[in-house]
């Protein structure tokens, strides 16, 4: 160690002269509990990107697991008493929450190495001092939901994303080093952050939850070199972060990282402003092994490991617009916001792909706070699109609409009254010249003939037996039209289609996911009746990917009903014949599975699962058909669905 033994320099917990009671929880590191390695490469990446130096270079971001003795570690003891005086305290309390993180905390901190997490960034300005209000340094390693950076069009603005890198912490424990250059000069600042519960020191004083590792004395950062240890000594200009204790993870690290950087960052990484090395430069990510890394099987595992794979196939689609050389550009003038660029690829087996990005980072897929939730592309071609604000006034106001996760839009988050109104009418202008530029380049345009080669992607030809991945169907040009008998149970009401959703009619939805086999028996079963359960509550929602098919060409009372659920529970769907000019209920009065009741099917589903159910109508119908869906809750009095 390099670093001189004083005892003005150690870890030190703030006084609590007024005996309050602070736990564990912090609603920045739970934000990133459930899966920390993806966050801290999310965050890091971003916070990264926002401090580049050299406009004509890419940053770049290294993220390496190091194994430290345990006494390299500054203040070991202290941590190690503190974590056990914590423990003390958590048990006479009681909190099984707090028990739990403290015996792995004395369990860490007791072992001979400590694993390390380091997060390096290059070409980057670091994080300017010194630790006073108002400055950034002082912001990243003492202020609580503040943002100071030198952009209004950075990533970031709600200084939550800092707390990554303690969530991945069992100690929930960061070191902040950072190497910065100004007019006096080059500067280093080094310091570390602990968040614990109050408890009694080891000197008999009250101690809040937060302590400081650096200079006692006011608790500040190490500003001279000789007093930082050598593996937390920043060598040249840029910002490293550490986390203690690193906690262990099911899935390989780095390729939960890999898979995170892909999803957010596909852009920044292929417009060459990004590039990331793991593990040592074991893996690298970059404009050249982008594509390749898409495909990689490790980094798919990973994905589905996290639950990303619709995230995930979006990045990759969206990697595929902004590459090809088919792709169309379209610059939209928005009243209100400004310029707007819009990327189209119009292509099969795109599904209907949409992007926001900002700062070459993947914010959201719709505008559905503006009346435009892109679900519906009744007619169109397949596309990918990715939209992007043309310039930093433009990126301002996306910015000022991004909720702590970046990963929605609304303009409900500005405070400013005028300027809310100002970015909903801007915003709403924009999804609604987004959804007319598509309808100029992907729609069909509605011919009789084309129309039916439309139907055709749902009812193979008779002449032709064009497979189907679930069998075959009829074609509607060789069916004759059939009554359509009312049922007797009372319509349900239709659901009112989101404002701004192309009204149309129906149409082939993205169908993605590789639909079931054919069940092998076609004859379902009857109608068990009526089902006594609690009372409950039918809350409207749109299913995703609707398809149907005609399970028997000789049989138009069966079909298959195909969709993804966007909720977990229990499902109502109800169906309509929607060729007639005014659209019928079909009751249902068989199915192979849920519980048919009054005419509708009932059946779990969970969020997120691609469903195929096969029922029978009361009535014979071969014609289109649309789908309504209420997701059932109990309520508290017994009755009767």
């Amino acid at each position: 160690m390099s670093f001189k033994n004083d005892d003005t320099i150690g870890l030190e917990f703030l006084p609590n002269s007024a005996g309050e009671a602070e736990g564990l929880g912090d609603a920045g590191i739970e934000t990133f509990r459930d899966k920390p390695f993806a966050a801290v490469a999310r965050e890091t990446g971003q916070n990264s990107r926002d401090a580049r130096d050299v406009a004509t270079a890419p940053v770049k971001l290294t993220f390496d697991e190091l194994l430290l003795k345990s006494d390299d570690i500054p203040s070991i003891a202290s941590y190690r008493s503190a974590a056990k005086l914590c423990l003390e305290k958590a048990s006479k309390v009681g909190s099984e929450k707090d028990i739990g993180f403290f015996k792995q905390a004395v369990k860490a901190l007791d072992a001979p190495e400590v694993r390390v997490m380091r997060v390096a960034d290059f070409n980057t300005k670091g994080v300017r001092g010194p630790c006073e209000e108002g400055k950034p340094f002082h912001t990243l390693a003492k202020a609580d939901g503040m943002s100071v950076k030198d952009g209004v069009n950075s990533g970031g603005s709600f200084g939550i994303g800092k707390s990554a890198i303690s969530a991945l912490s069992d100690i929930q424990t960061a070191f902040y080093s950072t190497r910065y250059s100004d007019a006096q000069g080059s500067h280093v600042l080094c310091m570390g952050k602990t968040l614990f519960i109050s408890h009694t020191g080891a000197d008999g004083e009250e101690r809040r939850r937060k302590g400081y590792w650096g200079k006692k004395k006011g608790f500040m950062p190490l500003d001279n070199p000789a007093d930082i240890p050598d593996w937390l000594l920043r060598k040249e200009q840029g910002t490293s972060i550490y986390s203690l204790c690193v906690r262990e993870n099911r899935i390989d690290w780095r390729y939960e990282m890999v898979a995170a950087l892909l999803i957010n960052f596909f852009a920044a990484i292929q417009r060459q402003e990004m590039e990331f090395e793991i593990d040592d430069g074991f893996l690298k990510i970059n404009r050249n092994t982008i594509e390749a890394l898409f495909g990689d099987n490790k980094v798919i595992e990973a994905v589905d490991q996290l639950k990303a794979r619709a995230a995930f196939e979006t990045a990759r689609t969206l990697y595929g617009c902004l590459v090809d050389e088919k792709t169309i550009l379209r610059t939209l003038d928005v009243k209100g916001l400004g310029k707007v660029n819009l990327r189209i690829l119009l292509r099969e087996k795109l599904g209907y792909t949409i992007g926001i990005i900002r700062n070459g980072m993947f914010i959201t897929d719709n505008l559905a706070n503006f009346g435009e939730p892109f679900k519906r592309f009744p007619l169109y071609r397949e596309f990918a699109l990715v939209i992007e604000p043309d310039g930093s006034e433009e990126g301002q106001w996306f910015k000022r609409l991004e909720n702590p996760s970046h990963n929605d839009l609304s303009a409900e988050r500005i405070t400013d009254p005028s300027m809310r109104q100002q970015g909903q009418k801007a915003f709403e202008q924009l999804a609604g010249q987004v959804r007319e530029t598509l309808k100029e380049l992907a729609k069909t345009q509605p011919t009789a003939s084309m129309e039916l080669e439309e139907l055709n992607e749902f009812f193979a030809s008779e002449e032709s037996q064009v497979e189907d991945e679930l069998g075959t169907e009829t074609d509607p040009r060789s069916l004759k039209p059939t009554p359509v008998k009312v049922a007797q149970p009372k319509p349900k009401k239709r659901v009112k289609q989101p404002r701004g959703e192309d009204d149309d009619g129906p149409g082939p939805a993205p169908d993605n996911d590789p639909d079931p086999e054919p069940n092998p028996n076609p004859n379902p079963t009857p109608d068990p009746g009526p089902v006594k359960r609690k009372a409950r509550v039918a809350e409207p929602i749109d299913l995703q990917r609707e398809r149907n098919l005609l399970s028997d060409r000789t049989n138009p009372r069966l079909r298959k009903l195909i969709f993804t659920s966007p909720v977990e529970g229990d499902i109502s769907i109800s169906i309509e014949a929607s060729g007639l000019s005014n659209p019928e209920r079909l009751a249902i009065q068989g199915a192979k599975s849920g519980t048919v009741n009054g005419g509708d099917i009932i059946l779990p589903c969970k969020k997120g699962e691609r469903v195929t159910i096969e029922v029978e109508l009361e009535t014979a119908y071969a014609g289109p058909i649309e789908f309504n869906a209420f997701r059932i809750h109990n309520d508290e009095e017994a009755g009767e669905i």
